[in-house]
């Protein structure tokens, strides 16, 4: 039996004290209703019920029913950012363009990478394979278990739940405890454009995503902690369920010193602090050349101090922490940097109003500190100093994590020599982590963030089996069935000196094809 199944990041279900779950604000948050075994057992089962009639539509039905409800979504996006808002403290501007803005874009995103794929001809070797023809289909795996973190408790689910259904599934989403809410819209929404029972949601704490997982799904999607993903394969392996895991980042930023600086302190910043940090591709390391650290850090924190974190603004730049337990983290990481001599340069404080937490840089940071080994999650960057390159592609090899990485420099074609020795999924140039959002690019790592492959055309073995279908238009027998006999040796030498292009013997091979064919004609006459 595994261990209940968080999609949480690296935070778990509950307040310190095992309580309900703490709000943004400080305050408890309404308790979500639990889904009970009997409600799983229904879910699985109706899944399974509407998922032939919906695989049974063309792409194109497919595609223009989920499209109703992207449209549908975008019109009422104020309603999902008042959600967000509520669950997880993520304020207008940032949840508009984080959560709200896009479905529609995403979703013709992902025609564009799934319709090409469906069905491919094969070609055949026209002597060897005579009169037939072959193609490969992509056919639905059945029904797709989703396991969703809270971090983007919207748009982090248009990479599974999209591809699930366009590909001919039926979906169960697990929300993650902190935003049962917000991921439900989605849910809902899709629900009245679709087959009954072909979208759904339950929600609940872990327990919920391990009886989901064992309740006879046919491929599981899951986002969270390192350890609970361990847990989730192992059972998927156990059980012959096909899973993509992502298991978080620790992504690292190589700022050179002859990078474009403006630029690259307003992108550090962007990625660094977007989200409050709370991402699996939030920059928390900067590698900085030291040649220009001491301008690179005062730059940082001459905006950073500038930044607003509220009270008071309706959008902050820097939104709270979405719970409790994950604050206790940040507060740690920052913690055991300052005893073991990091510089604290801004922040490392709680703003004193709910569980905001200040945009927080820490220099002269080392290996030996939470902040550069573990994943924080929060809105903190440990600035690493470097005098070779050689010294930043090391440490973020020898890091635990492999999502992403990103090098800063005016010299793009050392930078992408650069990024060929970098050991993980997805190097930015002058940029970073955007390309989550890109369904036709791989967003995968290495190493303990997992195996998983999100977007792409190879992520749809997670929604998909190939299907191999032949049409052989032959009436005769094939010349190559038994009996076996010295034609049909003779046969074989000729094919394969026609192979090294010796034709003084590969003329034969028609004469010797027909011989065989009476041959076996003959035989079962």
């Amino acid at each position: 039996m595994m261990a209940p199944v968080d999609g949480n990041g690296v935070s778990h279900s509950t307040s310190a004290d095992g309580g309900a779950p703490i709000a943004m604000d400080g305050t408890l948050r309404l308790p979500c209703a639990m889904s009970t075994p009997a409600d799983i057992e229904h879910a699985v089962t109706s899944a399974r019920l509407a998922q032939p009639e919906w695989a049974s539509r063309s792409f194109h039905e497919r595609y223009a029913a989920v499209e109703l409800a992207c449209r549908a979504m975008l019109a009422d996006r104020a309603a999902v950012l008042a959600l967000v808002k509520s669950e997880m403290g993520k304020h207008y501007t940032e949840g508009l363009f984080t959560e709200g803005l896009g479905p529609l874009e995403v979703l013709s995103a992902w025609r564009g990478v799934i319709a090409p794929q469906l069905s491919h001809r094969v070609h055949l070797n026209p002597i060897m394979f005579a009169h037939k023809r072959a193609r490969w289909d992509l056919v639905p795996r059945g029904v797709i278990g989703v396991i969703a973190p809270w971090n983007f408790p919207v748009a982090g689910l248009y990479r599974s739940v999209f591809p699930a259904l366009l590909t001919g599934n039926a979906v169960i989403v697990k929300p993650s405890e902190y935003t049962p809410r917000s991921s439900s819209w989605l849910v809902d929404h899709l629900a009245r454009y679709l087959p009954l029972g072909a979208v759904q949601a339950l929600t609940g704490d872990g327990s919920v995503g391990a009886q989901l997982i064992n309740a006879g799904i046919d491929a599981c999607v899951f986002t969270g902690s390192v350890k609970t993903g361990a847990e989730v394969r192992l059972r998927c392996a156990e059980l012959g369920i096909f899973v993509s895991a992502e298991m978080g980042g620790k992504d690292a930023a190589i700022v050179l010193s002859d990078c474009n600086l403006p630029r690259t302190v307003a992108g550090i910043t962007q990625w660094a602090l977007s989200n409050a940090g709370q991402a699996c591709a939030a920059l928390e390391i900067a590698y900085v050349e030291d040649r220009i650290a001491d301008d690179f850090v005062r730059r940082l924190q001459r905006a950073w101090d500038k930044l607003r974190t509220g009270p008071g603004a309706e959008d902050v730049d820097v939104q709270p922490i979405a719970n409790e337990g994950q604050l206790k983290i940040i507060e740690a990481h920052v913690a055991d940097a300052l005893r073991k001599g990091a510089k604290l340069v801004t922040g490392g404080r709680r703003t004193g109003v709910g569980l905001g937490y200040l945009p927080t840089l820490l220099d002269h940071c080392t290996d030996a500190m939470d902040v550069v080994r573990e994943e924080t999650f929060g809105p903190v960057l440990a600035v690493v100093r470097f005098l070779g390159v050689d010294e930043a592609t090391r440490a973020i090899n020898a890091s635990s994590y492999g999502l992403g990485a990103s090098i800063w420099s005016a010299d793009v074609a050392r930078a992408e020599r650069l990024a060929a020795r970098i050991h993980v999924g997805v190097v930015d140039i002058n940029n970073h982590a955007f390309t989550n959002a890109v369904a036709a690019l791989p967003w995968t790592g290495t190493r303990a963030t997992g195996l998983g492959v999100a977007n792409s055309v190879w992520s749809l073995l997670t929604f998909c089996r190939p299907k191999t279908v032949v049409v052989d238009t032959s009436v005769g027998p094939e010349p190559f069935w038994m009996p076996f006999d010295a034609t049909l040796r003779e046969l074989g030498d000729a094919l394969a000196e026609a192979q090294l292009g010796r034709v003084l013997r590969a003329w034969k091979v028609p004469l010797l094809l027909r011989k065989r064919i009476q041959t076996i004609r003959a035989f079962f006459r």
